[in-house]
């Protein structure tokens, strides 16, 4: 059963309700004016659920790639020597002036998947 409790109670019931979300590992949904405002978690639960999340992504994209390379590729061998030609001719097009300049397409890459630098 969910844990629900007024929004008054984070200020007056603080410890009370980081022990309840400590001890049962479970969130206490937080209520202002009746309606659902807030979610509380243990950092313990939150971390966890961060780590399952994560794995369940990097899980995904396993499967993606898996998917990909069987369905382009017999062998590893045959993917490395595409690459391998991928690069050659993209080094090439580069020296020939015809490349994308490298800075544009890590920028580009950065930009599309939010990466820091």
């Amino acid at each position: 059963m969910a844990l629900i409790r007024p929004c008054a109670d984070l200020r007056n019931n603080y410890n009370e309700i980081s022990r309840i979300c400590h001890e049962t590992k479970k969130p206490i949904y937080i209520t202002k004016n009746g309606y659902n405002d807030l979610v509380v978690l243990s950092d313990e639960v939150y971390e966890n659920l961060q780590k399952e999340i994560k794995k369940a992504e990097d899980k995904r994209i396993e499967k993606l790639v898996d998917k990909y390379l069987s369905k382009h590729y017999s062998t590893f061998e045959q993917f490395k020597k595409d690459i391998f030609n991928q690069i050659d001719k993209a080094i090439s097009e580069i020296d020939e002036g015809k490349g994308i300049p490298m800075e544009k397409i890590v920028a580009e890459m950065e930009e599309k998947y939010n990466l820091d630098s």
